[in-house]
């Protein structure tokens, strides 16, 4: 018998109309999305149920509540990374022609974005459907390294399903999706490449939550419930002189800028627009160079202001449905 194989999965996607109802199978209709893994899946509360029988047996096991909730890694594409965007943060407001500058930001009070979800095994005939998913959150990193970039995001959604057969027989690829490799990447200080700094994490949370409190007569979710934003992370830097040290100590705010830039029309650049050191210490742990490692959280935006923006520049035209 044959097992499956990640290398063969794959994964679907298409943005859902309505929370609840999972979109229907069509060719054509979904997008095909690059991934490195998928762990957004569903669990389920058991618990013994302790009425009194007369013996020592233990009670019946009952069935709870079901989540869906997890995480995805996917490739930084500079044409699918629009995607993921788009969920996490909302529709961008895109200007040009040919080539496009899509800009996502944080909004004040931000809607939530539901997606589709289709896994297929195709050396098994196994295909799965989750409905009502919500992206909660994400993670990214910049080093100077060989890897090709990539981002981590969270999920939570309704539930999954076992499918017949697969959503999309021909979904639509991301192609071009170029991917920029590590080294391509750039941290700025307001604006100012610093080669002090050695490396950047970066943690944006949306706080959507999956509603498990209004009663609904069913162990799932009644809808996709909207949060609070929070931003957060941590730098690298190279121990040359006080710049980081005082920076902290005064409590000064700075923007923060990660970009990728592979050409003038092919780029990604997240901005964190305010951001405060946590206060940190220079120790010396070995002969080697010095290096610090510190945390930083984000301000509350100005009147008018966000928090975070990326500006993704490419040539596709939007991030709607493939048909």
């Amino acid at each position: 018998m044959t097992n499956a194989r990640g290398d063969e999965a794959v994964l679907l996607a298409r943005q859902q109309a309505a929370f609840g109802a999972a979109e229907a199978a069509a060719d054509g209709a979904f997008y095909k999305l690059p991934f490195y893994s998928y762990n957004v899946v569903p669990s389920e509360e058991l618990n013994e149920d302790d009425a009194i029988q007369g013996d020592a047996f233990p009670g019946d096991a009952v069935a709870g509540l079901r989540a869906l909730a997890g995480s995805m890694v996917v490739p930084m594409g500079l044409g699918s990374i629009g995607w993921h965007l788009r969920a996490l943060l909302g529709a961008p407001v895109t200007s040009g022609a040919g080539d496009f500058t899509h800009v996502f930001t944080t909004a004040a009070q931000p809607a939530v974005p539901l997606l589709s979800h289709g896994i297929t095994h195709g050396r098994v005939a196994q295909h799965f459907t989750q409905d009502s998913l919500a992206y909660t959150g994400m993670e990214l990193s910049l080093q100077k390294n060989s890897e090709r970039a990539r981002i981590t995001f969270n999920l939570a959604g309704r539930e999954e399903v076992g499918a017949a057969a697969t959503l999309d027989t021909t979904p639509v690829a991301w192609s071009p999706d170029p991917v920029p490799v590590g080294f391509q990447g750039k941290l700025l200080k307001d604006g100012v490449e610093t080669a002090m700094l050695t490396g950047a994490s970066v943690t944006l949370n949306s706080g959507v939550e999956a509603d498990q409190e209004s009663i609904n007569g069913l162990p799932t979710a009644a809808g996709m419930d909207a949060g609070m934003w929070a931003l957060s992370g941590s730098l690298d830097a190279r121990f040359r002189d006080r710049t980081w040290y005082d920076l902290a100590n005064a409590g000064t705010a700075m923007d923060l800028h990660l970009q990728w830039v592979l050409s003038a029309t092919l780029s990604l650049e997240i901005e964190a627009h305010s951001i405060r050191l946590e206060r940190f210490g220079i120790g010396v742990s070995g002969r080697d160079k010095i290096s610090s490692s510190f945390n930083f959280q984000a301000n509350r935006p100005g009147v008018g202001a966000t928090l975070l923006t990326a500006t993704l520049k490419n040539q596709v035209a939007d991030y709607a449905n493939p048909s």
